[in-house]
């Protein structure tokens, strides 16, 4: 990535540490769409999900100049399904997670003369790109951005695949906030499993479930490994095991994903 996004990548970071820092009750997307649309240069953002075999789906969030509201939103997006949204067709019957603009899926020529197209063209944006959320079977989850005349461009592609592992943990930190919310006070005081056994049906070792502990807490490996009195090298290793174990490739989503998870309480509410 260029200069510029890095700048904007660095944005979105800060807005997750944020976030995880918090325990704030509604998840932040309208902050996380202003920085999604201003690092992507795109007029329009949403959050949405789609069953692609039934063709239904709504629209969580969404940030744009134009006087919409939910319901026209809702019926954009049926409409969208029944012209087929290769978006949704791809991430329904594929498991590529990898963000995506919709002339990359269908190929630019078809993509242009295609009746999804038409109708993203006469709405919110000529051109669109998916950036996937983790969703159950049959579900279709995450942002679609929009631009009005030009495609995405490789390094924009490329900013949405780095702040993709950065959105998936806010989300997570968010879905399992609202699950910890809705549990009986007894689940909340730790009457279920230890974060020390949920770990081992992860796949963690006790000792890398120690790293993870101390991963949370931003040390890094040199201070980890003062900590466990091992070396760095193998301090290293347990954490390049915690991130294969865990599906992650930073620390920052490895405690998002951690805590989503169980292994690792998640922040106590503020009290206001």
């Amino acid at each position: 990535m260029g200069t510029a996004l890095w700048h904007e990548y660095a944005q979105m970071l800060s807005l997750a540490v944020a976030v995880l820092e918090r325990a704030d009750p509604e998840p932040p997307w309208p902050l996380v769409l202003a920085e999604l649309t201003r690092g992507l240069h795109s007029p329009a953002a949403s959050l949405a999900q789609a069953r692609h075999a039934e063709r239904t789906g709504r629209v969580e969030a969404w940030r744009t100049a134009l006087p919409v509201s939910p319901g026209l939103l809702d019926s954009l997006m049926a409409r969208q399904l029944r012209a087929g949204n290769p978006l949704v067709a791809h991430y329904a019957s594929t498991s590529d997670r990898t963000p995506r603009t919709a002339s990359e899926i269908m190929g630019e020529r078809s993509w242009l003369r295609s009746r999804s197209h038409r109708l993203a063209r006469g709405t919110l944006g000529a051109h669109m790109l998916a950036i996937p959320l983790r969703a159950p079977a049959g579900v279709v989850r995450g942002f679609v951005l929009h631009h009005e005349c030009d495609d995405f461009t490789a390094e924009e592609r490329a900013y949405a695949c780095r702040v993709q592992p950065l959105l998936v943990g806010i989300d997570c930190h968010y879905r399992a906030l609202a699950r910890w919310r809705a549990a009986p006070d007894r689940a909340r005081t730790g009457s279920g499993a230890a974060p020390t056994e949920r770990a081992m049906e992860a796949g963690l070792t006790p000792r890398q479930h120690a790293v993870l502990t101390l991963l949370a807490k931003a040390l890094p490996a040199t201070a980890i490994a003062h900590r466990l009195d091992i070396s760095p090298r193998t301090a290293h290793k347990h954490i390049e095991g915690i991130y294969r174990r865990l599906g992650t490739c930073d620390r920052l989503s490895t405690v998002m994903r951690a805590q989503s998870l169980g292994l690792l309480p998640l922040p106590q509410p503020v009290d206001h």
